[in-house]
């Protein structure tokens, strides 16, 4: 599973992502199937740079022992 990086808190899986809107206060993404969106105060270039491929953005995730393993 790819992940990107949008903030601090925020890790996406940008195969699940169904939409993405711009707000005054950040950056709203909603995904596959839902309504409810996850608010970032991200910028949406910043956003849309994540998705689009962004090393700086771009985090592997193999599996949860591997990611605990790693984040240490």
């Amino acid at each position: 599973m790819k992940l990107v990086k949008i903030d601090d808190y925020t890790y996406v899986n940008p195969e699940s992502i169904g939409a993405i809107k711009d707000d005054y206060l950040g950056t709203n993404i909603y995904l596959t199937g839902s309504d409810k969106p996850i608010e970032t105060s991200a910028e949406i270039k910043k956003v849309l740079d994540a998705i689009c491929g962004s090393e700086e953005h771009s985090v592997e995730y193999e599996d949860a022992e591997n990611y605990r393993r790693n984040k240490d």
